[in-house]
Parts: structure tokens; sequence; C-alpha cells
């Protein structure tokens, strides 16, 4: 067996496995929602989403973002996105700052923005 072939039955088996936790999470919800709805008959044990927020009220977009990685000494910046990119995960950061980690050697989000393309 070759090692993509190992690689490939590896991360099988991985799915496999989540697809297996997933069906135990959902089973185990189903029996807390059965035993809630029989403590409290007056009340649906099925939780109400959450309410939207109307579309006429903006979401902030953060201009810029760090995408950090975990180290033994804390997290430690990885990548700088513009606020909208969907690649990377982050938390807001200014502009002032996203420049000083741009200049210390943080790589920048190899996917291009709308105003690149």
């Amino acid at each position: 067996m070759s090692n993509l072939e190992a690689r490939l039955e590896q991360w099988r088996a991985v799915r496999a496995w989540l697809a297996w936790q997933q069906r135990q999470a959902e089973q185990t919800i189903r029996t807390l929602e059965a035993q809630l709805a029989a403590a409290s008959p007056g009340r649906s044990a099925a939780r109400q989403p959450a309410p939207r927020r109307p579309s006429s009220v903006p979401v902030s977009v953060p201009e810029w973002k760090v995408e950090s990685v975990r180290t033994a000494e804390g997290p430690k910046p990885y990548s700088v996105h513009v606020g909208d990119c969907t690649m990377g995960e982050g938390r807001a950061i200014s502009r002032d700052k996203a420049r000083r980690l741009l200049a210390e050697g943080v790589e920048a989000c190899p996917w291009p923005t709308d105003e690149m393309r």
C-alpha cells in the first residue's frame, strides 16, 4: 500500500468515526429532549432559535483580522486577513496593527480580495 493510499484510508476512518460520533450526539439530544418534554408537559423541549437581527441593522465587519496559532508560549499571529475574508477565522485588529504584523513578517492571506480580481 502506498503512502497516499494509507493516508486516504486513515482519513476515511476519521470520517467514519466522526459520522458515528454525530449519530451518537443526535441520539443523546433526542433522548434529553424527550426527557425534558416528559418532565415539563406544558413546555416544548425543542429549543427556540434566537431572534434574528432585522436586516436594517448593519452587521459590523472588522476592517482587518489576524488568525493565530496556539504555541507553548501562547497565541502566535499566523496570517493577516481583510475583515470580510472567509478564508481565515480571527479576531479584529486595527489597520495599524495589521501593518505592524505584516512588517514583522506575518504572512498575508493568499486569497485575493474583490479589489484584486
